[in-house]
Order: structure tokens, then C-alpha cells, then sequence
């Protein structure tokens, strides 16, 4: 259920119980001392990033009210929400944000949130926001329930499609590829669908033969033209027939943590490409995926190490040798645009693959 804000009140089952996390602390203070005189609340907490985890086991608020920009961390909020959420999902969350935009409404939903408040709304709908929120039901303004569904028809789906290669496909070879082209592990798969793994493994093989694509990347770029095709055109999507790939797939790669989908979400904001051009949030993901890259970069090296006592020497030097030349072929981080980078990550995968190795892909 999606509520709009000229919704009636709700009658209050209980006293709902709020932990306020703003800005910094004494914004927090302000807010939670306004929101102290509606009789239907009781503030338990007023919190910071540091501690937030540590009220919420000892307190138990109905709702946590995060701020997106939380102790002067731009977008730390959906970071605390996301594993508040995870931690604790019966533990209500209204994300505060400064503009509703498309890009943050939808991550503060993906987050965890249940209900979205824009600072630039008038203070005494934020009450009513809190009051539905914590009795369970999700507040949604029209133009952030547009965004939300906006968001989902993007998700690649193959249900009322039945034309061209897709037509090919059995049913259970449907279930399987939507699964495969939303990130989906064959392990995931094969629980959802109540298959063994190596049952997956051949579904994915034969779907590859039948419509001719050599590993998910490319089966996810025909599910977005094939079954998406009418909705692509959206302000803020790419069409699949331009660069194959929608930056909103880079986004939602970059929410969870892929370091190379953030590299490329940092320039595409540097650039105003697809989607609000902004130098601070350029700043956020550039600095997020050179984090990530570090840590990726260790863990990789350690796991090289390891590696290295189990193989034989003659092996690792064909590999090195391997390595070196992919290096200094790879042009992709020369390019300096994000819409060359984007059409590059489609064309960088070779269209032609061998029998044995869209096996090893269906993996």
C-alpha cells in the first residue's frame, strides 16, 4: 500500500517509540524535542552513526529516523539503514532526505526504508509519516510511488513476452534466466527454484544455445530489449539499442558495493551523464570505489599467495604471461567519458565463445 500524504490520519494502536538520528547531534535534539510534544510518540534515543546499533539493541524503537547526510557523511545514512535493516527488519526506518530525487528515493527504499520525509516538506506531515510508518504500512508520496514503480518495470522480466528469441525459452528456462540476469548464483537460483545447482548449470547452457548469447552480461542486455524494450526511452535510462547497458544497472552495482560500477557512476555524476550532474556525489562514489579497490586489491593478493604454493611454476608463468598481455590490450580505463566506458564494458566481452566455454560461464 502506498500512501499518499493527504491520506487520513491513522488512529494510533500504541505509543510509538522513535530513535532520531539527524545531521549531527544537535539538529537530532531539535527534532526529536518537536516531535516529544506529539503524545503519540516517546523518543527513546537521540543517536549517532557510532552508536545507533548499540541504542537500538538496548532501546527497541518502533521507528529510526535517519537522515541520509548522517554526521556530515553524504549518504553514510543509507549505509546505517541498509544494515539496520538487515540487523534488525522489524525496526521501522523513515529516511530523511534533502531533495527527492529519483536516485535517492529509490536507495533509501532499497536501503531498507519504509518511508521517505523530504526536508522540504512542512514539519507537521513528518508526524504523520512517523505515525503510519510505525503501524506498519509504507509512506509514499505520488511522485516517489512513480519512481519506485518506474524502478521495478526496469528489472529485467520475461512474464507476458512471448515474440522473438524469448519465445524460445520454456517456462522453467525463463524462471531460470530472470533469476541469472538479476545477479542471481546458480546457489541462489537452485533455493528459489528448488533445483540442485547442476541443474541450473544446464538450464543456463541450453538458454545461452537457444538465443545465442555467451554469458549473463549479454542475456541480461536481450531480457532489457526484448521484454523491456517499450519502457526503455525513461528519463535517466539508457536505451538498450545505444549502449546496450543502463547506467541504472551501474547504480544498483554500486549500492552493493562493485567497485567498477561506482568508478563508473562517479564519472557519469562528474558528468551529468544519465543522471544529475553533481560534483559531491561524483566525489562520494569515486571515493567509494577507490576504497573498494584497495581492499579488493588486498584480498586479491592474498589469495594470489595462497594460490601460488598449490600451482606449478611453468603454469603461473603462462598465466603471468596471460595476465600481461590482457593489460596491456585492456583500453577500457583509458577512455575518460562514462558513456565510453559503459559501451566498452558491453563491447569488451567477445561475442563468439566455444562450446566448453559458455559451459564454464553457465557456471
Amino acid at each position: 500500500m502506498m500512501l499518499s500524504r493527504s491520506s487520513p490520519t491513522l488512529k494510533p494502536t500504541h505509543e510509538i517509540c522513535i530513535l532520531v538520528a539527524d545531521r549531527n547531534r544537535m539538529v537530532s535534539q531539535l527534532l526529536a524535542d518537536s516531535l516529544a510534544r506529539d503524545p503519540r510518540f516517546e523518543i527513546v534515543a537521540v543517536a549517532t552513526a557510532s552508536d545507533v546499533f548499540s541504542i537500538v539493541t538496548t532501546r527497541q524503537p518502533h521507528v529510526a529516523l535517519i537522515s541520509a547526510d548522517l554526521d556530515a557523511g553524504e549518504k553514510k545514512g543509507f549505509q546505517i539503514a541498509r544494515n539496520l535493516h538487515g540487523r534488525h527488519p522489524s525496526i521501522h526506518i523513515v529516511m530523511l532526505l534533502e531533495t527527492s530525487t529519483r536516485e535517492l528515493v529509490i536507495a533509501a527504499f532499497r536501503c531498507g526504508a519504509t518511508g521517505v520525509f523530504c526536508r522540504t516538506d512542512p514539519l507537521h506531515e513528518l508526524s504523520t509519516c512517523i505515525e503510519h510508518v510505525g503501524n506498519g504500512t509504507i509512506w509514499a508520496s505520488r511522485s516517489h510511488s512513480e519512481f519506485l514503480l518506474e524502478a521495478l518495470r526496469s528489472v529485467p522480466s520475461c512474464e507476458g513476452f512471448a515474440a522473438g528469441k524469448i519465445g524460445l525459452l520454456s517456462n522453467r528456462e525463463l524462471q531460470v534466466s530472470e533469476c541469472a540476469a538479476q545477479g542471481q548464483s546458480n546457489k541462489q537460483i537452485a533455493d528459489r527454484l528448488r533445483l540442485s545447482e547442476h541443474t541450473v548449470k544446464n538450464y543456463l547452457f541450453r538458454v545461452f544455445e537457444k538465443l545465442g548469447v555467451s554469458n549473463r552480461f549479454e542475456l541480461l542486455f536481450l531480457l532489457f530489449k526484448e521484454c523491456n524494450g517499450r519502457a526503455m526511452g525513461r528519463v535517466g535510462v539508457l536505451s538498450g539499442t545505444e549502449f546496450g547497458y543502463s547506467i541504472e544497472t551501474h547504480l544498483r552495482a554500486a549500492e552493493e558495493g562493485v567497485a567498477t560500477a561506482q568508478f563508473i557512476v562517479g564519472l557519469a555524476h562528474l558528468e551529468g551523464y544519465s543522471v544529475e550532474q553533481d560534483e559531491l556525489s561524483a566525489y562520494y562514489w569515486l571515493r567509494m570505489a577507490e576504497e573498494n579497490s584497495c581492499t579488493v586489491r588486498r584480498r586479491s593478493h592474498a589469495l594470489v599467495e595462497e594460490l601460488r604454493s598449490r600451482l606449478k611454476t611453468d603454469h603461473i608463468e603462462a598465466v603471468e604471461d596471460s595476465v600481461a598481455t590482457g593489460i596491456q590490450e585492456n583500453k577500457l580505463l583509458r577512455s575518460k567519458r562514462p558513456a565510453e566506458l559503459i559501451k566498452l564494458s558491453a563491447d569488451s566481452t567477445p561475442r563468439e565463445f566455444s562450446t566448453c566455454r559458455k559451459s564454464k560461464v553457465a557456471s
